[in-house]
């Protein structure tokens, strides 16, 4: 009998923002874990959650400014998707949007997986 492959699935955080005037990405990029099986020492680990505090700040900032935003989705299976963002739940797990254009025509209201979603990009509203 052959041995079975496990397929190990790696939870990712968003952490590079990245501005395309007047436009806000965000894409995920690395583990949101910490890893056990190197040492490091609390200087490293201070400074790390000191980073990971003030870009997950960042997030959220960026999670307030989309609502009633058009929103541009990049999705796993290279599908792009277009909607108005209304908010999200409590985790972020999922998204709320209106007006979801898809290749199969529009939904008027839809919940969007945020697990699914690979980045997000919308209009800021200003000019440089």
């Amino acid at each position: 009998m052959a041995p079975k492959s496990i397929n190990k699935i790696r939870t990712v955080e968003l952490i590079r923002v990245q501005i395309c005037v007047p436009v806000l990405v965000f894409q995920a990029l690395c583990p949101s874990t910490i890893s056990a099986s190197c040492p490091v020492d609390s200087v490293d680990l201070g400074s790390e959650q000191r980073a990971r505090s003030v870009l997950r700040e960042r997030y959220l900032r960026s999670v307030i400014a989309m609502v009633k935003r058009d929103v541009n989705f990049s999705m796993y299976e290279k599908l792009k998707v277009d909607a108005v963002f209304a908010g999200s739940d409590i985790d972020i797990l999922n998204c709320q949007v209106t007006d979801l254009k898809t290749p199969h025509g529009v939904q008027k209201e839809a919940l969007i997986r945020c697990p699914d979603v690979i980045s997000y990009s919308f209009e800021l509203g200003f000019s440089l």
